[in-house]
């Protein structure tokens, strides 16, 4: 192989990882049958986590001064050894950016982690984070997140059911710029660090109680 052949086939798979998978259709049911493919766009992700780390977290948080949010110290992180929010956080992400780029990562660095505490009416604005890959973790929900008035509602006719909702682009024919999840205990969503995401509001008592992190992908 030439260098110029060999500096073409480094290019072609450097750049491979931005490509969609043509592969990826999802059926659809109904007539007339058809397949759907969402090849542009960031990626999510969804995992859960054992009862016992939510537990334990739960635990941690409990002894904090609430509503709020606080740093989750590194005892904290590392306690359970290969079943700890560590190990967990960074197998879930190694394994997040392996599926997406076709490559394993050489190192995954968890820069911060963090538990915030909402009480009723408290929003998160539309924001991200400064890092590669965040997440979000659920450990604590209201009651109200069942509100069948409010969960019969949408995000942008001011849903207030405590969903998180991750927004790209904006409002064109045949695309989608919006997806909403309605939180559950234990379940854990990874995303790109660059996108938009909000957390609504909810209603009475009760408090949302959530994990985020900011993780650091090493090529």
């Amino acid at each position: 192989m030439s260098d110029q052949e060999r500096r073409i086939a480094t290019k072609t798979r450097s750049l491979r990882k931005y490509e969609g998978d043509p592969q990826a259709f999802v059926p659809v049911e109904g007539t007339p049958a058809i397949d759907l493919l969402s090849p542009f766009g960031p990626m999510i992700a969804r995992t859960s986590v054992p009862q016992a780390l939510t537990d334990a977290l739960n635990h941690f948080a409990d002894r904090m001064e609430r509503p709020g949010e606080f740093l989750i110290p590194p005892n904290i992180m590392t306690a359970g050894g290969d079943a700890s929010l560590r190990h967990l956080i960074e197998a879930a992400v190694s394994r997040y950016a392996e599926v997406l780029e076709n490559k394993k990562p050489a190192r995954i660095h968890i820069d911060v982690a963090w538990i915030i505490c909402q009480p009723a009416a408290t929003p998160s604005p539309a924001h991200f984070h400064s890092c590669d890959v965040s997440g979000i973790l659920y450990l604590s929900l209201p009651p109200g997140i069942d509100d069948e008035e409010q969960t019969a509602r949408t995000y942008i006719s001011g849903r207030k059911a405590g969903y998180i909702n991750f927004i790209h682009g904006d409002r064109q024919r045949f695309s989608r710029s919006l997806v909403s999840f309605k939180p559950s205990i234990g379940v854990l969503y990874l995303f790109p660090g660059w996108l938009l995401h909000v957390a609504e509001p909810f209603l009475g008592p009760g408090e949302r109680r959530s994990l985020s992190f900011n993780a650091i992908v090493g090529e």
